[in-house]
């Protein structure tokens, strides 16, 4: 039994490994099984839209708030108790130019006009009393200056006689003595003349100043009276009535209605925009500018938009300047300011951005300053552009056409975007008007995979509906 199991133990992994052996051939001497050629690629149904050209308009979006056009805070040109605080002096209160706001107790300054009329009427009677005797002075000078003439005279004829000795020499010093007497009488006239006449021009100095105090006076007495320079509201009005105000004191502020302007910044590819939507001179020719600096930004028109709820209301304005000399040092845009004309004149909008007719009921009347409002600046773009929905754009930046029934992926530097379409440049882009663009999504993409223009289960039609792209939608009307 021994030497049995020993040979058994020698032959039997012989005899396992003959048999995998022949196995294995028996099994690789079969033939290959026939393959069959697979049907031809099927082309995928993909959604598309058209794309459309430009209108030649790059809307800039920015975020805003508003401020007012002009804010005056009116103090007391002159001291006194306040007499009077009008009703329509409070904080709030609509107030048209020329309301009387405070009076302050003019009494003073009517007083003070008083005394100054008096001396100004005195100043004239001085003058008056000045002038007679000039008038009598000059009465004095004409008999003193024949006086002079006549001992002229007699001194003349004595000199005969004196040579013929018919007088003596007494009598001829005596009429030399009555001219010369004459004389220094005449001087002295013309010398009181002399003085008359300036002490009438210090008269009449002293009551051109008196005029004048009495002019300011006046003044002053208007200005006792504070009324609104122009049509605005009441911002604040720290004065009560019966306080004491001196000189200088604040009354009352005063914020201007008939315009708002909206705070808004840029960023530098946006003023570069706005800076290209203007037309080049001729060579040679300066850049137009309203006052003729590097610094003007050109007048473009702009929407400021403010939104209520679900409703949405507009205003006409324009980008009218920048504000201050440069770049905001933290967010690196440029402070620009949007003049509203006429902050009253609102239109409501529709879903689609349509104006209606009628504003509905909560409208606002005007913009308040303080307004978060969205401002849309419309500027021309300096190279012909094409609008692709912006569903069509994928997140690489990828865009993928349908040309000949297959697809092409293109990436193109896009220009400006929006919410719902991405212009790009028709010269370089490789996009052109009427291309069908892809806006359904496909699994392993590659250029020249075969597609066909087809709905898509769920999908009712092969562009985007017009709920879905209120901007297409109100293009394509």
């Amino acid at each position: 039994m021994n030497v049995v199991r020993s040979i058994l133990g020698w032959i039997a992994p012989f005899a396992i490994l003959a048999a995998a052996a022949a196995v294995f051939f028996v099994m690789g001497s079969q033939p290959p099984p026939t393959r069959s050629d697979g049907d031809t690629e099927a082309a995928l149904p993909v959604r598309t839209a058209v794309v459309t050209e430009s209108d030649g308009q790059i809307e800039l979006d920015l975020d805003g708030v508003v401020v007012p056009l002009k804010e005056v805070s009116l103090a007391a040109e002159v001291g006194g108790r306040v007499r009077l605080k009008t009703e329509a002096c409070e904080a709030g209160m609509f107030v048209t130019e020329g309301t009387l706001l405070l009076e302050i107790d003019p009494r003073d300054y009517e007083l003070e006009v008083e005394r100054l009329l008096r001396e100004v009427a005195q100043a004239g009677i001085y003058i008056e009393e000045v002038e007679e005797e000039l008038a009598q002075n000059e009465e004095s000078i004409g008999l003193a200056q024949r006086q002079v003439e006549l001992s002229q005279r007699e001194v003349a004829r004595l000199e005969q006689l004196k040579a013929n000795r018919v007088v003596t020499e007494s009598e001829h010093d005596r009429a030399l003595r009555d001219e010369l007497t004459a004389i220094n009488t005449l001087t002295q006239m013309k010398g009181q003349q002399r003085v008359l006449e300036k002490r009438k021009n210090r008269l009449a100095e002293g009551r051109l100043l008196a005029e004048t105090q009495l002019e300011k006076v006046r003044l002053d007495l208007a200005r006792t009276q504070i009324t609104a320079p122009f049509d605005g509201i009441i911002v604040n009005d720290p004065v009560e009535q019966d306080s004491y105000v001196s000189k200088g004191t604040p009354l009352v502020t005063l914020e201007d209605t008939s315009a708002a302007e909206v705070k808004t910044s840029l960023r530098m590819d946006e003023v570069a925009r706005v800076w290209g939507s203007v037309a080049s001179p001729p060579e040679g020719q300066p850049q137009p500018s309203r006052s003729g600096g590097a610094y003007d930004l050109p007048e473009v028109p702009a929407k400021v938009v403010f939104q209520i709820d679900d409703r949405r209301f507009q205003w006409e304005g324009t980008l009218s300047r920048q504000e201050g000399g440069g770049l905001d040092a933290r967010t690196r845009t440029l402070p620009c300011r949007v003049l509203v004309s006429n902050p009253s004149d609102v239109t409501a909008l529709d879903r689609y951005g349509q104006a209606l007719a009628q504003l509905p009921p909560g409208s606002p009347r005007s913009l308040l300053r303080g307004m978060f409002v969205q401002v849309e600046v419309l500027v021309e773009a300096a190279r012909k552009l094409v609008a692709v929905p912006v569903d069509a754009v994928r997140p690489s930046g990828d865009i993928w056409l349908v040309r000949n029934k297959e697809l092409v992926i293109i990436r193109p530097t896009r220009v400006h975007a929006t919410d719902d379409s991405v212009l790009y440049a028709a010269d370089d882009s490789g996009i052109l008007p009427g291309d069908r663009v892809i806006v359904s999504q496909l699994a392993n993409p590659y250029d020249g995979m075969a597609v066909e223009e087809a709905p898509l289960p769920g999908a009712s039609l092969s562009q985007p509906s017009p709920s879905d792209s209120p901007r297409l939608a109100r293009e394509e009307n």
